[in-house]
């Protein structure tokens, strides 16, 4: 049988080794990175009103390179947001050849930051004048 006194120096042990260590190590080195946000395109009229929204949500296709090579494609849904992983670092968002702005081949320059997702909301160009 153990003493009271021992069994309660067995918990505060035991429950200092759990506050020690995370549950999962390789949960918290593996956090995912990349972007999260929305997509818009405007002006969607010829001419904005005050008053009334001149940008839409924007689903289409875009390419993510990283130093001309591509690294990543994705999609933005119906409503314009967009979810990448990738990894910390600098990179460049091209909507798809097809994708109806003008000029062709708009491009952001971006940041992906060390930890999380980076939220980054991208704007393109319709050409609508």
């Amino acid at each position: 049988m153990i003493a009271p006194r021992s069994a309660t120096l067995l918990f505060i042990a035991a429950a200092l080794a759990c506050v020690a260590q995370p549950a999962n190590p390789s949960a918290v080195e593996n956090q995912a990175t990349g972007l999260v946000g929305t997509v818009l395109r405007g002006p969607i009229q010829p001419v904005c009103r005050v008053g009334q929204t001149c940008e839409a949500p924007f689903s289409a296709g875009f390419e993510v390179l990283q130093q001309q090579h591509l690294v990543a494609q994705f999609r933005s849904d119906s409503v314009g947001h967009y979810q990448v992983l990738l990894s910390p670092g600098a990179y460049t968002i091209v909507a798809d050849s097809g994708a109806p702005i003008w000029p062709r081949g708009q491009s952001h320059l971006v940041t992906v930051g060390s930890t999380g997702l980076t939220h980054l909301d991208l704007s393109f160009d319709t050409g609508i004048r």
